[in-house]
């Protein structure tokens, strides 16, 4: 059994707010297509939702973002049915990693994987970190290139060179499988 982890497919990463992009929503079709499949397969979904306090540390390097309580703290609404399901778990996170401080890891120990699907946004963020702590703890990590994507932070943010950097770094340094 498969367990598939969606990262941040929220309002304030793709429809509204300081970092939302059209880029991030591109990935979207293709996301609601994996999760379909492996929901018919019967996998369970782990979705991680950027949840930040108004005077949270991590705005002293990126603008306000999915405060808590706000329209941008919300799962897309093309998503929003996947939640609704049995197996379907939300899990509010305030850093990087899907890990710190929240109970992922005790829901993917009663869950026991044999193999962690991830997709969402942003790659070379919070994407790479939860990826990164998934093969940390052995996990087969798999990551669907159609369905990650990162956004443009003029002028050294490149999306599509951080993209790559961030797909290649999963492969090749954490040992993750990079899928189409």
């Amino acid at each position: 059994m498969n367990t598939v982890i969606i990262v941040d497919m929220l309002n304030g990463f793709c429809k509204e707010g300081a970092l939302a992009s059209p880029r991030l929503d591109s990935v979207t079709p293709h996301i609601v297509q994996l999760l379909d499949r492996e929901q018919a397969r019967g996998s369970p979904l782990i979705f991680l939702v950027d949840t930040h306090e108004p005077d949270d540390a991590e705005f002293q390097m990126f603008p306000p973002h999915c405060v808590r309580g706000t329209r941008e703290n919300n799962i897309i609404d093309e998503l929003k049915p996947f939640t609704q399901r049995p197996n379907a778990t939300v899990i509010p996170k305030s850093r990087y990693s899907g890990f710190y401080r929240t109970d992922l890891e005790s829901v993917l120990e009663q869950q026991r994987p044999e193999r962690v699907i991830v997709c969402g946004v942003c790659t070379d963020i919070c994407v790479l970190h939860t990826v990164a702590d998934l093969r940390n703890r052995n996990y087969p990590v798999d990551v669907v290139r159609s369905c990650v994507e990162t956004y443009d932070l003029p002028p050294d943010h490149p999306a599509d060179r951080m993209n790559e950097f961030a797909l290649t770094h999963m492969r090749d340094i954490l040992g993750a499988r990079v899928v189409d």
